[in-house]
């Protein structure tokens, strides 16, 4: 399991998160719309979710129902940079 950025980040860029991870698990690319967690990196710290100033972090068996499809996407996201 891992941590999963819902699409409640999107077009946030504090980049909170991305500081408070000891694993640089968190990512983005160039138009990308919000950051992601890798999740083969994620050591599930739970860090990244304490810095969120949107609260757009959850573990992935948690993420609300209303963002269920970000659990999806995120892992998307990295098997698309490969």
């Amino acid at each position: 399991m891992s941590w999963v950025i819902t699409t409640a980040c999107e077009g946030e860029r504090l980049a909170k998160c991305v500081v408070a991870c000891p694993e640089d698990a968190i990512q983005t690319a160039p138009g990308a719309k919000q950051y992601y967690i890798n999740p083969l990196k994620c050591t599930e710290c739970g860090l990244c979710d304490l810095t969120c100033p949107v609260a757009a972090i959850f573990p992935e068996h948690a993420v609300p129902k209303q963002w269920r499809n970000s659990v999806e996407e995120n892992k998307s996201f990295f098997l698309n940079l490969s």
